[in-house]
């Protein structure tokens, strides 16, 4: 899976951002719990965190996906941006079953990356089932260090809070969470509340209810009104046609014509910034500590007080800064002339 490209950032070959993004002194561990298949903000999501880890911000521990792709490709087009970065022994692994709500759409884009960009990923049905790389993942991490980014249904996270110890950790689900993991950060819901139920909720409201309910740890939860209010992906017109991130954005329809004619909702590429970055001033602010509600349609609630350590982000002032930094953390390999 090792593929290496030359590449030229979008802006100078900086460590940083800029001045006010200063890079932790150990990079977070990271696993990315993806719905890649349907929209391109996920493969964004990826090439960010990508982007990150080259940055020394950022170690991805592994991808995992959760939703079944028509294609069986989820899990190839994942393999494909690891490898155009140099990632291409990143683990990947697959809910076999994939969200409990039944999604049939093709995916506009993962059979192109899969057939046109290097990789060595099988069908998502012959790779490692997803329960057995959480558990293996977490059992080999540092205690309190991982931060789990889930961008799709809430299935594989419902799976690894039911799991019983097993030959790869002594550790029930409960406990290797307890045990392993810093933070969660879910992109999921619509706050303070819902008029209707957010698709990645949807996708699978029985799990959702049940990690929002019993989950032992800090959830950072980002709804859907966050990414309504980003519009990214346009910046990739300027990225060399070996960009695979560039390709899905051309071929995910959106209002009419291509995410990469004036972008898109970009729901996961601020999910993963918070996830390595954290909660920046500059860009978010957050609500004391309290508690998600969801029904058992998908609909969501916050509420105040309890003991849940639950929190929800709201975007600092005008989005176009986090925007604007989205896009720089999304372009590779620009095309200069």
């Amino acid at each position: 899976m090792k593929y290496f490209v030359q590449v030229c950032l979008l802006f100078t070959a900086t460590t940083y951002v800029n001045a006010s993004d200063p890079v932790p002194v150990t990079p977070v561990p990271v696993i990315f719990d993806t719905d890649m298949a349907d929209d391109c903000d996920d493969a964004g999501a990826l090439a960010i965190l990508n982007e990150l880890a080259d940055r020394g911000e950022a170690k991805l521990l592994a991808v995992i996906t959760n939703r079944a792709d028509a294609a069986g490709l989820s899990a190839a087009a994942c393999d494909v941006i690891n490898t155009f970065y140099g990632r291409g022994d990143v683990p990947i692994a697959t809910d076999k079953d994939g969200a409990k709500v039944p999604w049939n759409h093709p995916s506009s884009y993962t059979p192109a990356l899969a057939t046109g960009f290097p990789h060595d990923c099988p069908s998502d049905q012959q790779c490692i089932d997803a329960l057995r790389l959480y558990r293996e993942t977490l059992a080999a991490a540092e205690d309190h260090s991982v931060v789990i980014c889930s961008v799709g249904a809430l299935s594989n996270l419902e799976d690894l809070l039911n799991s019983s110890a097993d030959s790869v950790s002594p550790l029930s689900g409960e406990e290797l969470i307890r045990t392993k993991v810093k933070q969660t950060v879910i992109m999921g819901g619509h706050f303070p509340r819902s008029a209707k139920p957010e698709t990645n909720l949807r996708l699978d409201p029985a799990a959702a209810v049940s990690v929002t309910n019993r989950w032992p740890g800090e959830i950072i939860w980002q709804g859907f009104e966050v990414g309504a209010a980003l519009r990214c992906g346009k910046s990739l017109q300027a990225c060399g046609t070996d960009n695979p991130v560039r390709r899905a954005f051309e071929l995910r329809p959106y209002l009419g014509g291509a995410a990469i004619d004036h972008g898109k909702p970009a729901h996961d590429q601020a999910a993963v910034l918070l996830a390595v970055r954290g909660v920046q001033d500059e860009y978010w602010t957050i609500s004391p500590t309290g508690r998600v509600i969801i029904d058992s349609d998908g609909h969501s609630e916050w509420r105040s007080g309890g003991k849940k350590r639950h929190r929800y982000v709201a975007i600092q002032g005008r989005p176009d800064r986090l925007e604007k930094l989205i896009d720089e953390l999304m372009v590779r390999n620009r095309v200069t002339e």
